[in-house]
């Protein structure tokens, strides 16, 4: 089928603005009267917290408010396991903690009332490994943990693990570690805070779960969610780290409570680096089954994660790392034994895969490894137990579409196809190739009796086609996604589209910009809701045409009647005679749509998704075997995407993953010393950058998904989760060493050179 919009070329609504400059940011950002707010935070790892005083700061001329723990509620809050506070009065958990907030006239005035706020420490033994967390008698960072410093435990088991690794030709174990990353987004995290004269509290941030942030807030505070608007600015990306909110959400509104004045918060990049939620440190320990012809049998893990000082969404992201990568080959069996560990450092969260990352970082690294062993093409292996359309995988998934066999055999082709000629025998540069897969979700049901979105769409008299979602839009081009459904549906130029700021007092209800569930689901439920509105536009286009409603169908702006176009009638003109008239036809509809899966049971058994998603990524890497340095240079990513709705946003979609995934492997590295963290500003934080990014060919196939809307699935967060353990892989095809634990630095590499040829 022939569409105008959908699969072609468009560019984003929001193009203009954006590289105008006149899109306006939370920073652009000014209400009457405000304020500003600055945050005193923890210069310790671990310590109790002996005095606080606040005399000085409260003195200083310009400053409207001094905050510690005790003017703040008590109520703790978190995702899953409530266990934080806005202030800290009683004792702080890693350095970043916050201790007291300042509103004053000025930033200025704000931060030299912060340095005049002084606090008596008694410092306490420093958890800063996963070793020291769990040995016994281990001081607690939470003293009310019934788990001691485990925070949340898993257990997943499916078939018969012990025959299966018995009847087993190869038995294979080895572990693996990866580490905190920063999103580094581009636009700091904040907030402003205005209480309303009707007792009402409205709050403008950029967060990727608008409704769920409300919640939390309200949680907080101690207040009815629906008391609260959340109002969303022009977001600067987040990739996962703006899902939940902070701590300085609830604090700032009880700032300008205390002040009765506006009150606004935005990071400095410094605080960002402290205390932006970084990605989940694992070590995952993978023992894998296979037989001689390569048929993978049986796989066992067991996960220990670094938490950090708080829990906020690393209990999900430990479930899906426990259980998603069993989806991706057809195992007999499998069993997961997963903790999630408190530390005194840095919380851990989100970040763009979820957990997918670092599971498929151990598991495809695994499978290159064990192939090597005992000499198996690792491709060729994948082919041969991957799953395909119409399974049903260990974990109850049902795969209603699924190009990974399609993606893998062209990854495999185009990066043979180029691949530049090795140097001479003992040449200093060698290079290698390889691949890596995985798969991830377009949604995300989990334990939740509800993963779906509400949307609304209302036509004004002009013609003009309103739509409203609940979803936020990140930079990533959902807005654009959205305007392309409703003028297809619609058959209505995307220039008559208007996709509506996010406002919580506004727009439908909608779970939040995570899980790559934003096209599937979001999108799917605007798809329904302008079929409803064309059919109500077909109702009164047949009465005006007198013809059958069968008969007619829209395209351009223009509904005519398909036997004859000449017999026509604008959308601009049907407005005007039901809206413009006693009749009152509005051309309105809400909706919500939920996908149609089960979810997972206590077990874990279920489908999660309404649609899951695949990726193969081929890489050629060069190591310099003098000083370990490596360089990816080129990348051939393949990417099940089920229906291309807007190519461009797709191409960004993977650059922009494969250059995050290059970055997370090679360079990237929160470091700490003792508890205390060695990288507070870019200037100590190595980054990915434009000289260092490879030529990247992108291979789209398309599964057409019977859930999805057109057939789409989600891209967002697939594109950054094969690259790292592609690239492990193609280190050891170059020169033979494989890399267990991330980042893979040219030191570990030299290294591991000078092992391999001391043992020769």
């Amino acid at each position: 089928m022939e569409y105008k919009y959908i699969g072609n070329k468009q560019c984003f609504v929001d193009a203009k603005e954006k590289v105008s400059g006149t899109a306006k940011y939370l920073d652009d950002m000014t209400v009457p009267n405000m304020l500003y707010a600055k945050f005193l935070r923890s210069p310790h790892p671990h310590a109790r917290i002996v005095r606080i005083d606040t005399g000085e700061a409260e003195a200083l001329p310009g400053v409207r408010a001094v905050l510690t723990g005790k003017d703040c509620p008590k109520n703790r809050f978190g995702l899953e396991i409530a266990d934080v506070e806005m202030l800290n009065s009683e004792k702080v958990r890693y350095v970043g903690d916050e201790i007291a907030a300042v509103a004053a006239e000025s930033e200025e005035i704000a931060e030299e009332a912060i340095r005049r706020i002084h606090v008596e420490y008694e410092l306490l033994p420093v958890i800063d490994t996963l070793e020291k967390a769990m040995a016994p008698g281990a001081p607690l960072v939470h003293e009310d943990c019934p788990g001691g410093n485990i925070a949340k435990e898993y257990h997943f088991s499916e078939g018969n693990l012990e025959e299966d690794f018995a009847s087993c030709d190869y038995v294979f174990e080895k572990t693996f570690c990866t580490h905190r990353v920063q999103g580094l987004y581009m636009e700091p995290f904040g907030c402003i805070a205005q209480w309303e004269p009707n007792g009402r509290l409205t709050m403008w941030t950029g967060l990727q779960s608008a409704f769920q942030g409300r919640n939390e807030i309200a949680k907080a505070l101690g207040i009815d969610p629906t008391r609260i608007t959340i109002k969303s600015p022009v977001i600067g990306g987040g990739f996962g780290a703006k899902i939940w909110i902070r701590n300085f959400h609830p604090v700032v509104a009880v700032l300008a409570r205390a002040t009765g004045r506006p009150v606004k918060y935005v990071m400095s990049r410094e605080e960002e680096m402290l205390t932006t939620r970084p990605r989940v440190a694992p070590q995952i320990h993978l023992k894998l089954g296979m037989m001689k012809d390569g048929t993978m049998v049986a796989k066992e893990a067991k996960i220990l994660a670094d938490n950090g000082a708080y829990s906020w969404a690393a209990t999900k992201i430990l479930l899906n790392m426990s259980v998603r990568t069993d989806c991706l080959y057809r195992f007999r069996s499998c069993k997961t034994d997963s903790y999630l560990i408190y530390t005194n450092l840095i919380p851990t969260s989100g970040f763009r895969g979820y957990g997918n990352s670092q599971a498929h970082y151990a598991l495809e690294s695994m499978i290159d490894w064990c192939c090597k062993q005992i000499g198996l093409d690792p491709v060729q292996v994948r082919l041969k137990n991957c799953v395909r359309t119409g399974d049903l995988t260990l974990h109850g998934w049902k795969i209603k579409s699924c190009g990974l066999s399609e993606c893998l055999e062209a990854a495999d082709r185009k990066i043979r196809e180029k691949r530049l000629p090795q140097s001479a025998e003992g040449g200093r540069i060698r290079r290698g190739i390889a691949t890596a897969c995985m798969t991830h979700v377009s949604g995300n049901r989990g334990g939740d009796k509800y993963d779906g979105s509400s949307a609304m769409i209302r036509i004004h008299e002009d013609g003009k086609v309103f739509v409203f979602s609940g979803e936020s839009n990140l930079g990533q081009g959902a807005y654009t996604v959205f305007a392309e459904i409703a003028a297809e549906v619609l058959g209505v130029s995307i220039d008559q589209v208007v996709v509506m700021p996010l406002d919580t007092d506004v727009s439908p209800f909608g779970l939040g910009t995570y899980s790559s569930r934003v096209t599937t689901v979001a999108g799917k439920a605007i798809y329904n809701c302008a079929l409803k509105v064309k059919d109500q536009i077909l109702n009164v286009a047949s009465e005006a045409l007198k013809r059958p409603k069968g008969a007619i169908d829209i395209k351009d702006g223009v509904a005519y009647y398909t036997a004859d176009p000449r017999d026509c009638i604008s959308l601009k003109k049907l407005c005007a005679l039901a809206i413009r008239t006693n009749r009152s036809v509005p051309f309105t509809e809400y909706i919500s749509y939920d996908p149609p899966t089960i979810g997972a049971d206590s077990r874990g058994y279920g489908d999660y998704s309404s649609a899951y998603t695949y990726a193969a990524q081929s890489v050629e890497v060069e190591v310099d075997t003098v000083t370990g340095f490596v360089k990816v240079l080129r990348v051939v990513a393949a990417h099940d995407v089920g229906k291309v709705i807007n190519p461009g946003g797709v191409i960004g979609q993977i650059n922009g993953g494969v250059a995050q995934g290059i970055g997370w492997t090679l360079y990237e590295n929160m470091q700490f010393q003792d508890g205390i963290p060695q990288s507070t500003g870019l200037h100590k934080y190595t980054l990915m950058t434009i000289k260092d990014m490879p030529e990247v060919e992108s291979v789209i196939v398309e599964s057409n998904d019977p859930i999805g809307p057109f057939g789409a699935k989600g891209i967002g967060e697939p594109t950054l989760i094969p690259t790292g353990p592609a690239i492990a892989n193609a280190i050891e095809d170059a020169v033979g060493v494989r890399i267990t634990d991330l980042p893979i630095t040219p030191e570990k590499v030299y290294r591991a050179l000078k092992e391999k040829e001391a043992s020769k």
